[in-house]
């Protein structure tokens, strides 16, 4: 059995990530093939079996996991697609709204026009607001809006360049939580608190905490869910734990997901990870 291991190229924390599952896979007796999609002979494309097994563990890298996606190689998908399209979190995020899963009213499209800006501000609630990029990663590219200046000055510009922004109602929170599902689980969850002067968690990596938290059923199920409808088997969920009421808000659901800055010792998910794939494989042999 052989685990596919693909990223694309090299930003922070993807070696540590393929570090960690690379050593729990030779744990486990697995052969492992590290792939960059941007240094690979796309001439020579292996044909994957059910016992192999595919993980692209870093963002990007869409078209070589595209070409290797058949309908037999193990994957973390419920069902393996034809292509993977999926560049962004906000693609689900879509998928979340029209199931109608609580999380923060979002719209879609980014726009100057001052009149529909304004029907925005009503339907998010008022400011503060928030205007994301679908591609940032640890809070990167979160724009926290606080007036009407503030927001006309900001979409002026961000209409100007090739990226595409969401806005969405803010969440007033203390806190959050980074769930990771696995099947018909939550295997892990970590509470998060903001850093010192922001409103986000991550974006300086060694300035990040977690900590231990259970979280009820409800909330465990609200995760699982927003996992399978997205065709995933394995994601990690972040959610917002309203200040008022403690209400849990979905955020965002990772595909892949990090996991060496918020776990002490990550290798028992990883190894449960693997297990999962593993076992997958061999129910269809």
């Amino acid at each position: 059995m052989k685990f596919y291991i693909i990223h694309e190229g090299f930003y922070e924390g993807v070696q540590a990530r393929i570090d960690l599952l690379k050593s729990a896979c030779v744990k486990m007796g697995l052969k492992v093939f590290c792939v960059d999609s941007l240094d690979f002979d796309y001439s020579k494309l292996p044909k994957l079996s059910k016992q192999d097994l595919l993980y692209n563990i870093s963002s990007g890298s869409q078209t070589l996991v595209s070409l290797l996606l058949n309908d037999e190689v193990t994957t973390f998908y419920k069902k393996n697609p034809n292509l993977n399209l999926i560049t962004s979190t906000t693609e689900w995020t879509i998928i979340h709204t029209k199931a109608k899963l609580p999380q923060p009213k979002t719209i879609f499209h980014l726009t100057k026009n001052r009149v529909i800006l304004k029907a925005y501000i009503d339907f998010l609630g008022g400011f503060p607001l928030i205007i994301k990029s679908p591609g940032g990663s640890r809070g990167i590219g979160t724009i926290k809006i606080e007036t009407w200046q503030n927001l006309i000055s900001t979409v002026d510009y961000l209409v100007t360049t090739p990226d595409s922004f969401i806005m969405r109602e803010f969440i007033h929170a203390d806190y959050g939580a980074r769930v990771i599902v696995l099947g018909n689980e939550v295997i892990l969850s970590k509470k998060f608190y903001f850093q010192e002067n922001d409103f986000r968690n991550a974006p300086i990596l060694s300035a990040t905490h977690y900590e231990p938290m259970e979280i009820d059923e409800p909330t465990k199920q609200l995760c699982i869910k927003a996992v399978h409808l997205a065709n995933l088997e394995m994601a990690g969920v972040d959610l917002l734990f309203e200040r008022e009421t403690g209400k849990p808000y979905l955020l965002e659901i990772n595909f892949p997901t990090g996991f060496q800055s918020f776990m002490d010792d990550p290798q028992p998910v990883l190894t449960k990870m693997i297990q999962h794939l593993i076992n997958k494989a061999n129910r269809y042999e």
